[in-house]
């Protein structure tokens, strides 16, 4: 009876030891910087300028891995309610060096841009930003990932908007860190289902 106790709780823990590895070909975020706090964000603003000299001259068909299509990540800064690209680095599957020089990006790419402290303000993005609660976003309950809201229901989308910004000046700003309860419920019940399994183990070894 103990041995398929066992057996149920193996088949548990691994369902759930899955579940948290099975979005690991989930695409890098960008990151965005707001005052002290980093937040990962699941949209890409840079695309939407559809580059045709691309960052570090990567395509889909030539990028470095599967989970960064896009050959990049973004870092952007929030100062005085204005948005900037600060950088663009490589993607962490990349086995090459160095960032990319996002001015001569934008010259490449006969972009007009305004430059304030090294950075370029993101006057083309124009995004509602939402608090992701699913798939990845509950595996790292301790970061804050956002993205466009594509899963969020029309009638709910103005109440849990969490960041606006109209041609790269921020307009609303909800953002702040909130654990997702079911994150809570997840480690809980790893924890509970854990503990049983090693209270079985002992019982176990004392009948042996």
């Amino acid at each position: 009876m103990v041995h398929e106790d066992m057996k149920q709780i193996l088949i548990l823990l691994a369902f759930l030891t899955l579940t948290i590895n099975a979005f690991a070909t989930e695409q890098e975020a960008d990151l965005l910087i707001a005052g002290n706090d980093t937040i990962y964000l699941k949209s890409f603003p840079l695309d939407s300028l559809q580059l045709g000299k691309r960052p570090f001259g990567y395509t889909r068909q030539t990028a470095p891995s599967t989970d960064c299509w896009r050959g990049y990540k973004a870092i952007w800064r929030i100062v005085d309610d204005r948005l900037y690209l600060e950088k663009i680095i490589r993607c962490y599957s990349d086995n090459q060096q160095g960032e990319e020089n996002i001015k001569s990006l934008f010259e490449h790419n006969i972009i007009d841009f305004q430059e304030k402290d090294g950075m370029i303000l993101a006057n083309w993005v124009t995004m509602d930003l939402y608090i992701m609660d699913f798939r990845i976003a509950r595996h790292y309950p301790d970061k804050l990932f956002v993205y466009d809201g594509y899963y969020v229901r029309e009638k709910n989308k103005e109440k849990n908007l969490s960041l606006r910004i109209v041609n790269g000046t921020v307009e609303i700003n909800r953002l702040k860190k909130n654990t997702p309860q079911y994150c809570i419920y997840l480690v809980k019940l790893y924890l509970i289902v854990f503990d049983i399994y090693k209270s079985l183990l002992r019982a176990d070894s004392q009948m042996l």
